[in-house]
């Protein structure tokens, strides 16, 4: 082998040893690519999952609010004939379901996310977010079905003039709908949000 044919070997040797290194560097450029586009979207991902439930804890102390103002049931249309006792009830019925409608949107926010979890995240956080989704619909409900149950047989009150056989559920009910500090419903939502959001900050820290 003469001095050209093994300056053309070299040549081919080296060659090749640069597309090998090429090839390398490339597959860990992609990889940390990888594992940094994975890292943002588990970032954003956490971060709006828990906006969104901050903001269901604010809506369903919103519908419990005790207060309610004029314009919450300015659109509502009165029935025929209607009693100014009636009228009350059905003006309180129609603000409830009007918050409760809010809860809706930030709620199916969430059973969104329980999703795309499913696809980011590890299973110990997917269980999680599941259990979170798992009490929340249980809070709405509650919620949903107490106002619903409430209105009605306080508004037939109203109309009839006759009180409802068991009052004391009816308290319960009523409980259930207007807010007290510390109470049950409060506490089951306060801890399942708090307990989802300790479990997602590792992943934006």
């Amino acid at each position: 082998m003469d001095a050209t044919d093994i300056i053309s070997t070299i040549k081919d040797v080296f060659l090749g040893l640069s597309a090998v290194a090429v090839a390398i560097f490339a597959w860990l450029g992609l990889r940390t690519w990888r594992k940094e586009l994975t890292g943002r979207a588990k970032f954003e991902f956490t971060r709006s999952m828990m906006h969104s439930c901050f903001e269901l804890r604010a809506k369903f102390a919103g519908v419990r609010h005790p207060i309610t103002k004029l314009y919450e049931w300015a659109e509502r249309v009165p029935a025929d004939k209607e009693t100014e006792a009636e009228a009350q009830q059905l003006n309180e019925w129609y603000a409830k379901t009007q918050r409760l409608n809010l809860v809706i949107e930030s709620l199916n926010k969430i059973i969104e996310g329980e999703w795309e979890a499913k696809i980011l995240l590890d299973e110990s956080s997917i269980k999680l977010i599941e259990e979170a989704v798992q009490s929340y619909r249980e809070s709405y409900a509650d919620l949903s079905s107490a106002i619903s149950t409430y209105f009605d047989i306080t508004h037939d009150e109203a109309r009839t003039g006759e009180q409802y056989q068991n009052q004391e559920w009816l308290r319960g009910l009523k409980k259930t709908i207007y807010s007290a500090p510390n109470d049950d419903f409060s506490k089951k939502v306060d801890d399942t949000t708090d307990k989802l959001s300790s479990a997602l900050k590792q992943y934006v820290k």
